[in-house]
């Protein structure tokens, strides 16, 4: 899954070397990100002009909680892809401005965007970012509600404080990319991907609004299948 992953990826870098890449935080994507950084290692010049962007955070943590986005993205793929400040942004998970915050992500995406790659991994109620079924959806990057199935799940419940909301791109952001990587891995994501691949749209399982798009890529994990 990583390996098809990083060609698929490679490939769009190779012709194009300052695309805006959507990185995602999560077990999913490691694989790509192991990849990506084990080809630096022996190719320097790969990624040097990479511009980066990140797809969602969690708010309301503790300051200095280990929770975050940002900690496991710059820990698999900012700092060991030498990937300079200039060429990045992101959302601070301790703000105290969520709002304004995402607004400024917004504004980012506007100037800077269209993504050029989008990497999305899934979540076991088929939210994709932090875009959580409901009767309705955001297009842009806003401050969204938590839906008590992601907060019961995984890690999130072991918090001493877990988040209280999130800070994510919207489904119109993640629609407008030109190309976009779905990871599915993990055994507690076959329910999701059952569903998934039923061709019928719903903001009850957001994922489902990939189906509106013309060039996604599904990578499935063994353990999945």
């Amino acid at each position: 899954m990583s390996q098809k992953g990083f060609e698929l990826v490679k490939k769009e870098i190779d012709q194009k070397p300052n695309l805006l890449f959507c990185v995602a935080s999560g077990g999913s994507p490691s694989g790509l990100y192991a990849e990506m950084v084990a080809e630096r290692a022996i190719n320097p010049g790969f990624c040097k002009e990479l511009r980066v962007i990140k797809l969602d955070e969690w708010g309301g943590l503790e300051e200095g909680s280990t929770f975050t986005s940002e900690l496991d993205v710059q820990t698999k793929f900012v700092q060991p892809m030498g990937i300079a400040p200039d060429r990045y942004w992101t959302v601070n998970p301790f703000t105290l401005d969520p709002h304004g915050d995402c607004e400024q992500m917004e504004n980012v995406l506007q100037n800077e965007g269209p993504l050029d790659i989008c990497i999305l991994g899934i979540g076991v109620n088929g939210h994709i970012a932090l875009n959580e079924p409901g009767d309705q959806l955001t297009p842009h990057f806003h401050v969204c509600r938590l839906a008590e199935s992601t907060l019961n799940n995984g890690m999130i419940k072991t918090l001493k404080q877990p988040p209280t909301f999130g800070m994510t791109m919207g489904l119109g952001n993640i629609l407008q990319s030109k190309k976009i990587i779905l990871f599915i891995s993990g055994s507690g994501k076959k329910e999701a991907f059952e569903h998934l691949k039923v061709p019928e749209i719903s903001t009850q399982f957001p994922a489902s609004f990939l189906w509106m798009h013309g060039n996604v890529e599904v990578l499935v994990d063994s353990s999945v299948v």
